[in-house]
């Protein structure tokens, strides 16, 4: 349950006067790219999942796709540089991971209630039940989710096998705009992304949930 005078729930659309230009941000994340170097771009230590609840991760900031389950370290070993993988690792970038973290189009429908928190936007929309963790389909391989309130954010931390840590908050700013951040933590990455909706009660189609 959202704490108490907390709204995110609605119809949102983006700001691009007050949001992080997307071209702008690429830019900058490839030059962080190439700083860390192909060969340390590996995953997070072992034993990534955290505890959420009504307290929430601590973290702050949009989950991978899919969403099959799978039981913790089942069929893994851990890898050379610390992340949970079989065999060599992929290739990581951290540029794809930011693209399929950012919500698609210009709006935003958010749902929150006791059951849990959704977001659709675009063509696609995404469920989350707070404290639970999950085994989900990540850009490569797996990655470890959970998610839940930390104070007045609702924060979806992913922990991918390969590949910075994918942090996404929603939030409110003082003026009662939404503000959602993805962030990609790990090795010498630490990245963050922010986009400024206002509420609206024009929005375009939006797809129906899918548990994630």
């Amino acid at each position: 349950m959202a704490p108490p005078g907390v709204r995110l729930a609605g119809d949102w659309r983006l700001d691009p006067s007050r949001s992080d230009d997307l071209g702008k941000a690429l830019e900058q994340l490839r030059a962080q790219v190439r700083k860390e170097g192909p060969k340390k771009m590996r995953g997070p230590q072992p034993g990534a999942a955290r505890s959420g609840g009504s307290n929430g991760p601590p973290g702050d900031g949009r989950p991978a796709r899919g969403g099959r389950e799978r039981r913790s370290g089942e069929g893994q070993e851990q890898s050379p540089g610390g992340g949970m993988g079989v065999g060599p690792g992929p290739h990581v970038s951290p540029v794809d991971e930011l693209m399929s973290s950012v919500p698609e189009g210009s709006y935003l429908r958010i749902t929150a209630g006791a059951g849990g928190f959704t977001v659709a936007s675009g063509a696609g929309s995404n469920q989350y039940t707070p404290g639970q963790p999950s085994d989900v389909s990540a850009q490569q391989g797996y990655a470890q989710q959970i998610s839940g309130w930390k104070g007045t954010d609702y924060v979806i931390d992913t922990r991918p096998q390969w590949g910075p840590e994918i942090i996404q908050s929603y939030g409110l700013t003082q003026d009662g705009r939404l503000k959602v951040t993805v962030r990609l933590l790990g090795g010498r990455i630490d990245f963050t992304f922010a986009r400024i909706y206002d509420r609206t009660t024009r929005v375009s189609p939006l797809a129906p949930p899918t548990n994630d």
